[in-house]
């Protein structure tokens, strides 16, 4: 309820006769204290000693009253003072050092000897010991001692706390009602809701001392920024960022679903808060209601924390109330003229959609009159668009005639529109037929309001190509159908209870069944064995979540005989994609099985030949080498027992054959290996490389370590290889980098690798004399040597290369003449 005028008017004026009659009091008071006083001095020394006197009058004062020096010392205080300033009668202060700093700078000032022949009225507040916060007002007169000299105040103080805060509370709702009246004065001065809303947040930032307020109205579930302070606004005054909220964002969007006003003393602790510009620390918040229904937010912020108060959200939660049904009928006024506004611009863009619309339309009203046709329905017809007038203001059943003439069937198409008419009821994608060998779509759609026919919307689309797709479509259909039903590849759809739709002729080749015999039925339950019905059971359950896979089954057909088949599943869906059955292709690879296993008996039979051969070619190696080692045995014993008697042209052929002997025992030997390559099937364990290639170092090449220098970057990791292959990989790779070194150099060979994912790759690295580019080619062929030396088999690098790829790996080289050769080689971790 605002307050009255009038009786804030009594209540000014008593208040200043209260004011008027206490003064008065306190002179008279003060008048007859000091009267009292002189006229009793010397009674009272003749009865009681001057200090009991004083004190007795003191305590007998009903205000307070205080005796201070010129330094701030308390000569004397009764009992009022004491209650005043928070002491109890035995803990009287000696001075005024209880004060606050700022008060007692003040009192040290008034109390000052220099100041004595000035009267002193001073109004104070002070907390006192008690913690209260007192107001009060200070008169103080000098005191002057029997030699007439000065020596302290005197002074009477008053306690105003009761009609202090009375005052101020008494401006505060002078303010609220200026504030208030001053709202409803604008409000009521004009139906403008953007300039009242201006107004409105304008006088809620000064009643709240802050530059930034903002109106939310609550129009379409939305909160709208409606009007803001000149903080938010451009030079157009206009809302630079017009912000738009649900109700479930940011501090406003919660207030709008609570219905409380709300003050965040620091936003920069609650979730909600969403800066709009510059982050500021306070903020309040208040619905304005009408009855339970939200009509818009008063939100304002401001950069201190703790700035707002409960007072300020108490009267803006009151004006709220006032002021909500002025602007829920100025909102709904404002919506309601917006949204004539945009029914204005859409009819408008409506009609020229509609005249520029690419499908060709006829709008016909309820009593039989052409309202609106498009030009594209002319251009449909060869109407010139100049012509659309003389058409609509033809009847419908006089266009109807003019139109009919396009029509292959003009009787039909009459008849037809005349039986759509009757039913009232949609009709879509009607095939029509024109003379001209075109193919029209046509639609009906009856407009109807309040269940009361308005308007008959007709529109027509030029279907020729789908039409004459659709026909060619259907002819490609049959030929296919014919074409599946007479392929190999057995078809049969399913729906999702298992229940047979429909099988080509090729799938009652394969089973003997008839379709007859299937369709209609569960397929499963007549071909199928308990375990491979299991099968067909687990698949159908993965097809509900649309999977296709691939799987063979045992099929028994109509005669009992076993057939193996290879089925691809698919589900199969509707338009909506939602899966109705399942369709399967079914191959019979019955002959393929039997295939299998005659290969099968085949490779048992070629793997029992193959250990055949692998021990003859152990044998036949066994049996190779003993004669020449029996004439080697010769060849020595024949130089040793003949060498002083042989001459150097004997001695020269008894080297040929050692040398020869020498090739041909390195031939066989490589021979073999090469075979056990071909047929070992050890198993690969992993085997540790650096063991095995310090083997090599140190026993097979100790004859050249001295003039070769070999180097292993950093130690050599676990392969998946076994022990025997490794060895050979390192041993002929080595071995090729010493044998090919170049003389006229320190020779170097360097052993590295590097991890890549699953494989390791190895590097031995020489500075040899290289690899011409027109040999890169046969590097790795079995028995070719680059050079004539009587060392090499030229079967070597082969083997390594052999080894390497059967353990899924690459090999592979660089090098360049004069430089040397970098061999490279992947391992499986």
């Amino acid at each position: 309820m605002i307050p009255n005028t009038a009786n804030i008017n009594i209540l000014t004026r008593a208040l200043k006769r209260e004011r008027k009659a206490k003064e008065v009091a306190e002179g008279f008071i003060e008048k007859q204290l000091r009267d009292f006083y002189n006229k009793n001095i010397s009674l009272s020394k003749s009865l009681l000693s001057e200090e009991e006197f004083q004190q007795n009058l003191l305590d007998n004062l009903v205000e307070a009253l205080i005796v201070v020096d010129f330094k701030g010392n308390i000569l004397k205080i009764n009992k009022e003072a004491l209650k005043l300033i928070g002491f109890s009668e035995k803990e009287t202060p000696k001075d005024l050092s209880y004060l606050i700093t700022r008060n007692k700078k003040k009192l040290y000032k008034l109390f000052k000897k220099e100041n004595y022949n000035e009267k002193k009225l001073l109004l104070f507040d002070f907390i006192n010991k008690k913690k209260e916060k007192k107001y009060v007002t200070i008169k103080a007169r000098l005191l002057i001692n029997s030699k007439n000299k000065p020596y302290a105040y005197q002074t009477i103080v008053r306690d105003i706390t009761k009609e202090t805060l009375r005052n101020k509370k008494f401006k505060e709702q002078q303010k609220i009602l200026y504030f208030e009246t001053l709202i409803l004065k604008d409000l009521f001065a004009t139906d403008d809701i953007k300039s009242n809303a201006s107004n409105l947040v304008k006088h809620i930032a000064e009643f709240l001392g802050t530059d930034d307020c903002v109106f939310y109205a609550f129009i379409n579930e939305e909160l709208v920024q409606m009007a803001a302070t000149d903080i938010k606004l451009d030079s157009n005054k206009k809302i630079k960022n017009r912000l738009k909220f649900k109700t479930n964002q940011g501090i406003v969007g919660s207030v709008a679903i609570s219905k409380k006003g709300i003050i965040i003393r620091d936003t920069s602790k609650h979730i909600n808060y969403i800066a709009d510009g510059k982050m500021r620390f306070s903020e309040i918040t208040v619905p304005i209601l009408l009855g339970d229904e939200l009509v818009g937010i008063i939100d304002a912020e401001h950069p201190e924390k703790h700035f707002f108060r409960k007072q300020q959200l108490d009267v803006l939660s009151k004006i709220s109330t006032l002021i909500s049904l002025y602007l829920k009928n100025a909102i709904n006024e404002l919506d309601k003229s917006n949204k004539q506004i945009e029914l204005e611009k859409a009819k408008h863009r409506l009609e020229i959609v509609f005249k520029s619309d690419t499908i060709p339309r006829v709008i016909e009203s309820a009593d039989g009159s052409i309202e609106n046709v498009s030009y594209s329905f002319l251009k449909m017809f060869n109407i010139p668009i100049e012509d659309e007038q003389k058409l609509t203001s033809l009847t419908c059943n006089s266009a109807r005639e003019v139109l009919k003439s396009n029509f292959k069937e003009e009787d039909m198409f009459i008849n037809r529109i005349d039986d759509i008419l009757k039913k009232e009821q949609v009709v879509l994608n009607e095939i029509l037929e024109l003379k001209d060998g075109r193919y029209l779509s046509r639609d009906y759609t009856p407009i109807f309001h309040n269940k009361c026919l308005q308007a008959h919307i007709w529109g027509y689309k030029d279907v020729t190509s789908q039409t004459n797709y659709d026909k060619s479509l259907e002819r490609q259909n049959r030929k296919y159908k014919s074409i599946i039903d007479n392929i190999n590849l057995g078809l049969m759809e399913v729906d999702n209870n298992d229940i047979t739709i429909s099988v080509n002729s090729a799938f009652t080749r394969m089973c003997g069944y008839t379709s007859g015999e299937l369709v209609g039925k569960i397929a499963k339950n007549i071909l199928l064995n308990k375990n491979n019905r299991k099968i067909i059971d687990d698949k159908n359950r993965i097809r509900h979540n649309s999977v296709s896979d691939i799987y063979e089954i045992e099929v028994i057909t109509k005669s009992g005989e076993i057939k193996y088949w290879l089925i691809s599943g698919a589900p199969n869906t509707n338009l909506k994609n939602e899966v109705i059955g399942s369709i399967g292709v079914h191959l019979d690879i019955t002959p393929l099985k039997t295939l299998i296993v005659s290969n099968e008996n085949l490779i048992s039979d070629l793997t029992g030949r193959n250990d055949e051969l692998s021990n003859y070619a152990h044998m036949v190696s066994h049996d190779l080498k003993t004669p020449l080692m029996t004439v080697s045995s010769c060849i020595n014993w024949l130089n040793e027992d003949n060498k002083d008697h042989l001459n150097e042209e004997s001695l020269e052929y008894i080297s040929t054959i050692k040398s020869a002997l020498i090739d041909m025992d390195k031939l066989i030997s490589s021979t073999l290996l090469y075979s056990g390559n071909r047929t070992s099937k050890t198993k690969n364990n992993p085997t540790e490389v650096q063991p095995i290639v310090e083997s090599i170092i140190n026993i097979l090449y100790r004859g050249v370590i001295d003039d070769i220098d070999i180097k292993i970057l950093k130690p050599l990791p676990s392969v998946h290889l076994n022990e025997v292959k490794t060895r050979q990989i390192f041993q002929n790779i080595i071995e090729n980098a010493c044998k090919y070194r170049d003389i006229d150099k320190k020779s170097f060979i360097k052993i590295d690798w590097e991890e890549h994912g699953d494989y390791v790759q190895f590097s031995v690295k020489d500075n040899g004399i290289g690899i011409a580019e027109e040999h890169f080619d046969i590097v790795f062929n079995r028995f070719k040597k680059l050079n004539s030396r009587t060392d090499s088999s030229g079967i070597g690098l082969s083997i390594v290369k052999k080894m390497v790829v059967s353990n899924g790996g690459k090999v592979w080289f660089d090098s360049k003449i004069g430089v040397g050769s970098a061999f490279y080689f992947t391992i499986t971790k």
